[in-house]
């Protein structure tokens, strides 16, 4: 038996691929343009969610598919496509397996040399249901005169045309169980250790240290807090979870910014607020008996003054009396009138004076009011509310079936909400991880797992994305309370905004995300200030397709699945590209990761030449650099389906200069890459303005300085590297408050840039007349100096 084999990859966006493309199809063109339709390599490659080149064992070229979102043949609108199929066909799906637009794919091309079709039809299928995990459902469209043809014949079947409905295309549907197959998860045997332990081994390296029979004993030690669920495919099990909801937070909860997910316990948030309140009603009594007692202590300190003050004027006057009588016989009244009021005066301003002294006096003895702390919930009375995953294997060609392990395995913990994995930073990532998200380690805790978790109701399928209407503001507005963009989120709601539209995400009714978007009204000034050409090729993109992203808050347990929400934007606009112009990249949310960053240009752009093409130099003159310029993060449906790899490589950036900046902003850009674990280095962090030092050529510009994004996927730490461990990989950094911390490495980059280190020691800086040499800023400051004397 003659077994083909072949690997199915993703289509590169190169020329030299899109020619190897042309080159196969070249020979059947007539006959595909009539089974797809007229049809442009290049702008599919490019569009389309999902291209895909099957190759033989030798690296050639056997086939090419294309998926997208929507049908690109017939008068399908991209916004409502799936009504019009479900009005023209009778799908005969129940309710649990309808077909939307989360759960659906479409296969816009296919072919294959003849040798291979089976084969490589079934490896795109298999890639499309892995890269999008949440697609049940697999569609293709052929003109109704066509007969369906092979390898597509057999594969998928047809839909029926609904009574009175013509229709000019044929519909055809192809379910995930009919080509990965029906996946069963249930509580593990022993006997499935057999099974299980190849597939053990191939995915955990140190796989014998465990022992031979280490699944067998794990599967039988089960109990009411420790599971394990096996996955079954065709009677034999493919994957094994093990969970546990008997494990210690305090670690955790002592190394990671857990506060966003109460700190994984049940009724935490209640706790904290009974707490607070509790606080404030003991300090509030605590404040009115300190003011009661300053009242009666400044009181009798008064009285003290008083009578003080009193019995030394008495006793003066006494001493007084004989002498004075003589004295005042001889003057007028008015003269005693002046002399008595004068006394009067005296004595006034010695009581005040005196008074103004013990009232001091007493303020220093009882002191100034002073508010406890806070006092923080007590996290080890308050019950868990994560499970823990112990262990996780599974066949690789049910990759797009682990959500369908997951979600069982909660099932089990129904009081638990939250699903925990930490995972050495070295080791390699499983196909489960892309249900989690990372958590933040504080600085200086150094631990030497990373830590991802995942909400129950991020496993809810069907992210619901719609226009908002007014009726929806206080839901809005409660959810963006505490946001700076809140108000003009709403304003926007409110309608003061002509062309920009608010979105909400929704999962099972409740609000996860908000989005503001508008078209792009400037396109061709991204293109021609900003390298574009890196991510995408401008010139395949109409004007009208570019969509701007204004705002977007979404709900910390649904990072995740931010790219659902932008690819539904895009699909609702009828756009195919998306783009953030970001004046404050310092301010990023963290939803924004998911987007691109594209650099801006290192040399202003000239008018292209007579003999080259604009729309393919994207380099038209007329369009100034936008103000700022922003950062500018962009996203296509082609990008958004690109698996991203999770990397918890510890990496240390020791920065101060735009080397650094670049360097960082370069490794954070590369959009399959999915860094956790950066931390950036600088005296002052990311100031605002260029490094002291600075050459005139082959730099950052002020404002690409001050542009950067960096931010929005590292920690930035203000400090300076007082001492580094290369042994123990450690860099103790003094921080500018004054704090020393200790930061682990995996890999570290130096790139400090240089400092005029005399003036530095001198203090010299802000001393009129002295200038450093080396330094551009200082050299014009020099100069204008100059020209004042």
């Amino acid at each position: 038996l003659n077994v083909m084999v072949v690997r199915t990859r993703r289509a590169g966006g190169g020329e030299g691929e899109r020619a190897r493309v042309s080159s196969l199809c070249e020979v059947e063109a007539s006959i595909l343009e009539k089974h797809w339709g007229a049809f442009d390599l290049a702008r599919m490659m490019e569009r389309c969610a999902l291209s895909c080149c099957v190759e033989d064992d030798e690296d050639g070229l056997v086939g090419f598919a294309s998926f997208h979102h929507a049908p690109l043949v017939g008068d399908f609108k991209p916004s409502m496509w799936i009504e019009d199929v479900k009005r023209m066909w009778n799908v005969n799906a129940g309710e649990d397996d309808d077909i939307d637009y989360s759960n659906t794919l479409v296969l816009n091309f296919f072919h294959s040399e003849h040798a291979y079709e089976e084969v490589a039809l079934n490896e795109v299928l298999k890639m499309a249901f892995n890269t999008f995990p949440q697609v049940e459902h697999v569609l293709l469209f052929v003109p109704i005169n066509i007969p369906l043809f092979k390898p597509l014949l057999g594969n998928f079947e047809p839909l029926v045309l609904q009574a009175d409905v013509k229709a000019n295309y044929g519909c055809y549907h192809v379910k995930l169980k009919e080509v990965v197959g029906e996946v069963v998860v249930r509580l593990a045997m022993v006997e499935d250790h057999d099974d299980l332990m190849p597939i053990f081994k191939a995915q955990n390296e140190d796989a014998d240290a465990y022992g031979e029979f280490f699944l067998a004993q794990m599967i039988q030690s089960q109990d009411d807090t420790n599971k394990a669920l096996v996955v079954e495919l065709n009677g034999k099990a493919v994957g094994i979870l093990g969970v546990t909801g008997d494990m210690s937070l305090a670690a955790l909860q002592e190394a990671f910014e857990l506060e966003t997910y109460d700190y994984l316990v049940q009724g935490y948030e209640e706790a904290a607020v009974k707490l607070h309140e509790d606080h404030v009603a003991r300090e509030k009594m605590r404040r009115e008996e300190h003011e009661r007692q300053v009242r009666e202590m400044l009181e009798e300190a008064r009285r003290a003054a008083r009578e003080e003050v009193e019995e030394e004027y008495s006793q003066m006057m006494d001493e007084r009396a004989d002498k004075q009588a003589e004295e005042d016989a001889d003057k007028t009244e008015e003269e005693l009138e002046a002399e008595e009021k004068e006394r009067e005066e005296m004595f006034e301003q010695e009581l005040a004076h005196r008074v103004a002294i013990a009232e001091e006096e007493a303020l220093m003895e009882i002191g100034e009011f002073l508010e406890h702390p806070e006092p923080s919930v007590d996290l080890e009375s308050l019950s868990s509310n994560a499970v823990c995953i112990t262990l996780f294997c599974l066949d690789p060609r049910l990759d797009s079936q682990v959500h369908k392990v997951l979600e069982p395995a909660l099932d089990l913990f129904p009081d638990k909400e939250y699903c925990i994995l930490t995972k050495r930073h070295t080791v390699k990532q499983s196909s489960l991880i892309h249900l989690f998200h990372p958590v933040p380690e504080k600085l200086g805790c150094n631990f030497s797992h990373a830590l991802y978790i995942c909400h129950r109701a991020c496993l809810l399928r069907a992210m619901q994305v719609s226009k908002a209407g007014e009726a929806e503001v206080e839901e809005i507005s409660e959810f963006l309370e505490g946001e700076g963009s809140r108000e003009e989120v709403l304003s926007f709601l409110q309608g003061a905004g002509k062309e920009e539209t608010v979105f909400v995400a929704r999962l099972e009714g409740q609000i996860s995300g908000i989005a503001v978007v508008s078209p792009s009204k400037q396109p061709a000034v991204f293109s021609k200030w900003f390298e574009l050409e890196q991510f995408m090729s401008p010139e395949l993109y109409g004007s009208d397709e570019h969509l701007e992203l204004l705002h977007l808050l979404v709900n910390p347990i649904f990072l995740r699945r931010v790219p659902e929400i932008l690819r539904e934007l895009l699909r609702i606009t009828e756009s195919f590209c998306l783009h953030a112009a970001v004046q404050d990249a310092q301010a990023m949310p963290r939803a924004y990761q998911t987007l691109t960053y594209i650099p801006c240009r290192r040399l202003a752009p000239s008018s292209p030449p007579k003999d080259l093409d604009p729309a393919k130099t994207a380099l038209e003159p007329d369009l100034p650099l936008p103000a700022g310029p922003p950062a500018l993060l962009h996203t296509n449906f082609r990008l958004l389906s690109q698996p991203k790899k999770d990397l918890d490589d510890r990496i240390v950036v020791i920065g101060g200069c735009e080397t650094s900046v670049g360097f960082a902003d370069a490794v954070l850009s590369v959009p399959y890459l999915d860094l956790h674990r950066v931390t950036y280095v600088s005296p002052g962090g990311l100031a605002l303005r260029p490094p002291l030092y600075k050459r005139r050529s082959l730099t950052l510009s002020d404002a690409e300085y001050r542009q950067h994004a960096i931010s929005r996927g590292c920690r930035v730490v203000e400090g300076t590297v007082s001492q580094l461990d290369r042994v123990e990989q450690v860099v103790s950094v003094r921080m500018d408050s004054g704090e020393t911390v200790e930061i682990k490495y995996d890999h570290l980059v130096l790139a400090a840039g240089f400092r005029d280190t005399v003036i530095d020691r001198l203090q010299l800086w802000h001393v009129d007349g002295v200038f450093s040499p080396f330094n551009l800023y200082q050299e014009n400051a020099l100069q204008a100096w100059l020209e004042k004397q």
